[in-house]
């Protein structure tokens, strides 16, 4: 099975285990206590990086250069890793739906692509559960994400922490999302946003959009790739009007919501580029919408100001 698949398909097979191998080199740091952190910010910003980062990173990286080859390009977030078990096994349940893979991505070669690794997405929230034993590590991911000719094109989201065992939830645009119940339409319009990031822009703009009916209740959590999670489970949308976030951070859950029918921009509605030789920042922000929302009605309901206080363009970082 492994032999007769297309590439792309092997290289998700791949992913969801590496992803899962990853989740446990994280829980295990939590678990000895060992978090040893380290702030990356620059300019007064925090920026977080423990252990767990740099193992998880480690593990993804070089799993991935060993099972495929040199020709496969992978960005991380963490510049520092540290040594780690790889994971080499292939996930049977990506494999058996190979044949549905479309004829324009069953053609990819290992150079074509440029995969995205945040080896911990919610490190802020990690760092914060390990403190005080809050339930915010339910908010932390594994994400892995495809890109082909710039577009998100399959992604991988594990969650270490999911409900006690962990879950992993992947997709292949063209194909499906697999390993989460999509929820249906709700008469509610819950809009999600950071909760360690909050600017005066990033609450305005959601005073906008509740006052023209686009949002009747704020969930404020961490991390891309939860946000991303909770528009398939009943939220309206994911917004955030800030320069924050990564090419690394939205990759994977860009990929795995538009293979459900949903969209993910900037706040002015401009995609979202993936080439390798990009600016890691998504300097216009992020705006996601589940499949059952209008997605240019809220980018028509950002107002202008909010739009134009974020660049188009700003230098590769």
């Amino acid at each position: 099975m492994w032999q007769r698949a297309c590439f792309l398909t092997r290289l998700v097979s791949s992913s969801v285990r590496i992803s899962e191998k990853a989740g446990d080199i994280i829980k295990g740091i939590m678990s000895s206590g060992e978090l040893n952190e380290v702030d990356k910010g620059k300019d007064g910003k925090v920026d977080l990086q423990t252990e767990a980062d740099r193992r998880a990173q480690y593990c993804i990286v070089k799993s991935l250069e060993q099972k495929f080859t040199n020709r496969l390009k992978v960005i991380g977030e963490e510049e520092i890793t540290s040594e780690a078990p790889l994971e080499l096994s292939l996930s049977p349940e990506v494999l058996k739906i190979d044949d549905q893979c479309p004829e324009v991505l069953r053609s990819i070669k290992e150079e074509d692509v440029v995969v995205w690794v945040d080896p911990l997405d919610g490190t802020s929230e990690f760092a914060q559960a390990a403190k005080t034993k809050s339930p915010l590590l339910s908010q932390v991911t594994v994400l892995i994400g495809i890109s082909y000719k710039g577009e998100a094109v399959a992604g991988v989201i594990h969650q270490p922490y999911y409900e006690g065992k962990g879950r992993t939830i992947w997709g292949i645009v063209g194909v499906g999302t697999y390993g989460i119940e999509i929820a249906p339409a709700d008469d509610k319009r819950v809009v999600v946003t950071t909760r360690s990031h909050p600017t005066p822009l990033v609450n305005s703009v959601l005073d906008t959009l509740k006052s023209q009916g686009l949002l009747t209740e704020v969930d404020r959590v961490g991390g891309a790739g939860y946000k991303v999670l909770r528009c398939l489970e009943g939220a309206a949308a994911y917004v955030f009007a800030s320069a924050g976030c990564k090419k690394w951070d939205t990759a994977a859950p860009e990929a795995i919501l538009k293979a459900t029918g949903g969209h993910l921009t900037d706040i002015s509605g401009r995609t979202l580029c993936y080439n390798a030789d990009v600016q890691r920042l998504n300097s216009g922000g992020v705006l996601a919408t589940a499949f059952w929302v209008n997605h240019q009605e809220y980018v028509n309901a950002i107002p202008e100001e909010a739009k134009s206080a974020l660049p188009e363009f700003s230098p590769k970082k």
